[in-house]
């Protein structure tokens, strides 16, 4: 008995130190970006793409594309609450799968007739998407776009599930990318309020707003924000933070006579969306969070497609019939803005667990 109970204390000691060791390392290494930074682009890019927008008809195309991992087949172990253990082998899918969703990816990017591109959950080089480098695909598949990167997620080693050292989710350097045909005359990365509590912020994404400003003809100015909007985040304190400070600039943008427009992965529905019309078979739930109403002023609108869902559940692999889906990925618009038309692009999921929202706006 007594051999017994030695080894469980030993067990429990290592298993402490196990886990004392983790959350000192990332404390250690916790990337802290804080304001505003101005981003870079390509030289090759910049000074191919357009120096002023001198239609007044621009259309934009905004993509979750889950980092290549999370396709048709594929799902997210955390989404399933494997926080200590899961299945092994799926805490990342194989090379082969994130490399055709990578490539449908591409394609999509290659052939959709869009002004502006506003991409998240792109991968730069991350264990959980087997190191293949996205940003430099999507470049690739336009290269006379000026190109930026934002990055929100970078950690030397997330160590989930728990209880798998041997394969953890591991190193990931990540974030927002925005392409467009024109070069814009600024382009910053904002950080954004609001996080999570020690320690779980040590592995959580650090929020950001990828914003740039383009020359309109006339004098006139077109500022475009990229935005991925917190998830898991259970009474919402966080998102609203979040959702506060886009809206003190996208106001102050406004104010200062530009049009503006705000699209991306807002892990919420947008205002008055009913969320029924694409789950017409579930008879009881708790609905998922939308924005308010009285969010921003009277005249700024929305742009989504309600016939099309834009995410779907992630814990398991998509199932046409049985998956519950919703439209979280949107647009938010200026009231100088006129909306042409909206389309979410329905791919199936095949190449990612959010689909592409098509828009096309006319600058009044």
């Amino acid at each position: 008995m007594r051999r017994l109970f030695k080894i469980l204390v030993w067990t429990a000691v290592i298993f402490l130190l196990y886990v004392a060791g983790f959350l000192l390392f990332g404390t250690v290494t916790d990337w802290k970006p804080e304001g505003t930074e101005t981003l870079s682009s390509s030289a090759a890019s910049a000074e191919r793409a357009e120096p002023v927008i001198q239609d007044s008809i621009i259309s934009l195309l905004s993509w979750n594309v889950g980092y290549g991992g999370i396709g048709d087949e594929d799902f997210f172990f955390y989404n399933k609450g494997d926080f200590f253990w899961t299945t092994p082998g799926t805490v990342r899918m194989s090379e082969e799968r994130i490399r055709s969703n990578v490539g449908g990816q591409e394609l999509t990017v290659k052939n959709t007739l869009s002004d502006f591109f506003l991409l998240q959950e792109i991968d730069t080089a991350a264990y959980r998407s087997r190191y293949v480098n996205q940003l430099q695909t999507v470049r690739e598949a336009r290269p006379s776009y000026a190109t930026f990167f934002a990055p929100n997620f970078k950690s030397k080693r997330v160590p989930l599930p728990l209880l798998q050292p041997w394969d953890h989710y591991g190193y990931v350097v990540g974030g927002l990318v925005s392409m467009s045909k024109y070069r814009p005359a600024t382009a910053e990365r904002i950080q954004l309020p609001g996080e999570f509590p020690w320690p779980t912020k040590l592995f959580q994404l650090d929020r950001c707003a990828l914003r740039q400003v383009y020359p309109v003809k006339e004098g006139k100015e077109l500022a475009v924000y990229n935005v991925h909007l917190s998830a898991y985040d259970k009474d919402g304190s966080i998102r609203r933070q979040q959702m506060n400070a886009l809206r003190e600039a996208a106001l102050a943008d406004y104010q200062a006579g530009r049009y503006v427009i705000i699209g991306g992965d807002w892990n919420q529905m947008p205002p008055g969306f009913n969320w029924f019309s694409l789950n017409p078979t579930v008879e009881r739930v708790e609905l998922p969070t939308a924005v308010s109403f009285d969010f921003m002023p009277p005249g700024w609108k929305y742009g989504y497609d309600p016939g099309t869902a834009t995410v779907r559940e992630s814990h398991i692999p998509y199932d046409a019939h049985r998956s519950r889906r919703s439209v979280i990925d949107f647009f938010l618009l200026s009231p100088n803005l006129r909306i042409k038309r909206v389309k979410g692009i329905n791919q199936g999921f095949k190449y990612s667990d959010h689909q592409p929202v098509y828009l096309e706006v006319e600058m009044m």
